[in-house]
């Protein structure tokens, strides 16, 4: 009985180092990432990304957070889940593992692909940009749908990296590009129709001239 007992409280003491220390992990791993945020923001401060956003007319984009707060944010989670990982490794429950690492593995997953959107967003909305600077008459068009396009690409790519399907995605994608594609060439060709107009009459008018015999 007094052996039983002694294995049970040496059970529990070595239970609780282990948890204190998957606690101690815990903890350092999010001191970690807030470090790792405050870092990247500074750095990002000083190279003066954030003002080249706002320059740029792009922090609209991300919810008008400054991009080095957005960057900062995701490394910070991203470092403390992957100290959350180890700290699960290191406690040796197979339960455990099995059910905290699937998840923790998920979030890791989920934080890489909140980057791909976030990315996309900025990226769709520089090309927007881009082409609203320039003079074309559909450039308000051409602008928003080649950024939606891109967000849209960012979307697909991050539900992938989910391992979620996105056959169909893809599948819409294309219907809408090759949709777009023809409107596009159809409004050109228009165009170019009435801007030819009066050369077309011109050319005509020629034609129907009685020849001299």
């Amino acid at each position: 009985m007094v052996e039983i007992f002694d294995a049970l409280v040496a059970s529990a003491i070595s239970m609780s180092s282990v948890l204190i220390g998957l606690i101690i992990f815990i903890i350092v791993g999010y001191i970690f990432g807030i470090l790792a945020k405050i870092l990247i923001s500074k750095v990002l401060g000083v190279m003066g990304v954030d003002e080249w956003f706002e320059q740029q007319s792009l922090l609209a984009a991300i919810g008008n957070k400054n991009f080095s707060d957005v960057i900062g944010s995701i490394a910070k989670w991203y470092i403390f889940f992957i100290f959350l990982k180890q700290s699960v490794e290191l406690v040796n429950l197979v339960t455990l593992n099995e059910v905290l690492g699937f998840w923790i593995q998920y979030a890791l997953l989920l934080i890489v692909a909140i980057g791909v959107v976030i990315a996309g967003l900025i990226i769709g909305r520089f090309v927007r940009n881009a082409i609203e600077t320039t003079t074309h008459s559909l450039k308000r068009i051409f602008g928003l749908v080649l950024e939606l396009m891109i967000v849209y690409i960012a979307v697909v790519m991050a539900i992938s990296i989910l391992g979620l399907p996105t056959m169909l995605l893809e599948f819409a994608f294309l219907i809408s590009l090759t949709g777009f594609v023809l409107s596009m060439s159809i409004m050109v060709g228009i165009g170019f129709g009435f801007a030819l107009k009066d050369e077309a009459k011109s050319i005509i008018k020629e034609f129907k001239k009685p020849t001299k015999k």
